[in-house]
């Protein structure tokens, strides 16, 4: 079976008139003729853009412990409704993924119902030498959050932060690492702990890790590009919420639910990071996909050895369509689909031939005004804002709320298989692949 897709395309760094062939879920033929002779053609309308999808590398699928706030199921079907086919799940589940057993539990059980493309991340190990056996177990990563890392003071004679790190590089482990200083949460140095906790980071990488370092300052975007060429596998990792969301107007919009760990940072650090981002000083952005329900966002009752609220947004299924938005399809595209490709060693991200026909069909809006609905008795055709009442995820509480989309998601495919069809908001199941 055969598919072309003909019309406006982002091809070669560039939108362009294209006709892309699909054939056994990959990319066969990009050229600018519409050859017709493929078993199913779809012609795009004169709003409609073919993009490659997205890849999100840090987003919580929780599930186990806590299907009551997200299931595997509602993540990936939220993913692939915001053109988002293949997740890094973020290994904070409940139980704490740090054994081999757990690994391969999990690998089991994401593949079992997730529809979309998943990567496995665990913790480090409880027993240090299951290590070995975490790619075979179906990890793709192993995550470091400052809980997991030695703090910023500690004594060099008896750290063996490096030597860690050395061993997930000679395994061929990849790494994400959330920057955090947690013994200054709490006290006047909080804004500085980012700073502290990356100076002593990066005098622990190894070159060899292929590692993305998570910050949220552009101080620290600016100090790891001061380092790119004694590490030359590091990624610069943002948050979709750091970029996009500050912390007054944050607070403003949904009160203490804006809570964040690492803290939401200031209007003008949120400028520069948009401005390192459009200068292509950002490697890849994620969701941070934390998803939590309206009482865990907004009680006020303590929870016994957890935050109150609880820190985090959902974001899976607003991400690529939001930072389409607000910095355009090249700086996205680079970002949310070739970067993370890149970073994996995956013929996907782009539309060119040989890459997997992981694609997303987006709509830009009309560009109309918003109608008073009380005069008109519609809000407008072609006036999208971002409305967690309409999410497929369970979790619904963002800082973005209300926020108006220029692009909107028509149909997703993985590997040429539609998935996602918004005219019915109607999944079709494919087989999913591990990364």
């Amino acid at each position: 079976m055969s598919l072309t897709i003909h019309g406006r395309a982002w091809v070669d760094g560039a939108l362009k008139d294209s006709s892309v062939r699909i054939e056994d879920g990959k990319i066969v033929e990009v050229s600018d003729e519409n050859k017709g002779d493929a078993t199913e053609s779809i012609e795009l309308g004169p709003r409609e853009i073919l993009l490659p999808s997205a890849m999100d590398l840090q987003c919580a699928m929780r599930d186990w412990g806590e299907a009551e706030r997200e299931t595997v199921e509602t993540c990936t079907k939220a993913a692939l409704a915001g053109g988002v086919t293949a997740i890094g799940d973020q290994a904070n589940t409940v139980p704490r993924i740090h054994t081999l057993e757990l690994v391969e539990k999990r690998a089991r059980d994401v593949a079992e119902t997730a529809w979309c493309d998943f990567g496995i991340t665990g913790h480090p190990p409880s027993n240090p030498d299951e290590l070995d056996r975490y790619r075979e177990a179906g990890a793709f990563s192993v995550q470091y959050f400052p809980w997991d890392l030695r703090p910023w003071r500690y004594p060099r004679d008896t750290d063996d932060s490096q030597a860690l790190f050395k061993r997930c590089a000679d395994l061929g482990l990849k790494g994400m690492i959330v920057v955090d200083e947690l013994g200054f949460q709490g006290t006047n140095l909080e804004e500085e702990g980012e700073t502290y906790a990356l100076q002593a980071l990066l005098r622990r990488l190894d070159p060899a890790f292929h590692v993305r370092v998570s910050v949220t300052q552009p101080t620290s975007v600016a100090t790891l590009l001061e380092h790119r060429e004694r590490l030359p596998n590091m990624r610069i990792q943002v948050p979709h919420h750091s970029l996009f969301a500050d912390r007054e107007s944050a607070y403003e919009k949904i009160g203490s639910a804006a809570f964040h760990v690492p803290p939401l940072r200031f209007a003008d650090e949120v400028a520069q990071l948009q401005e390192y981002a459009k200068e292509g000083k950002i490697d890849v952005i994620v969701s941070f996909h934390a998803p939590h329900r309206l009482p865990d966002k907004f009680s006020a009752e303590p929870i016994p050895g957890e935050f109150t609220p609880k820190a985090g947004y959902s974001a899976v299924e607003l991400l690529y369509m939001h930072t389409l938005t607000k910095l355009g399809i090249e700086t996205t595209c680079r970002m949310l689909c070739s970067g993370p490709a890149e970073h994996l060693g995956k013929a996907a991200g782009s539309i060119e031939v040989g890459n997997e026909a992981n694609l997303v069909i987006v709509e830009e809006d009309q560009g109309l005004a918003e109608q008073n609905i009380h005069v008109t008795g519609s809000a407008g055709t072609g006036v999208w804002k971002i409305d967690p009442s309409q999410w497929h995820t369970k979790a619904r509480v963002t800082p973005f709320v209300g926020e108006r989309l220029k692009y909107r998601v028509s149909k997703t495919y993985l590997r040429g298989q539609e998935v996602f069809d918004r005219s019915g908001d109607s999944f079709a199941r494919a087989d999913v692949a591990a990364l």
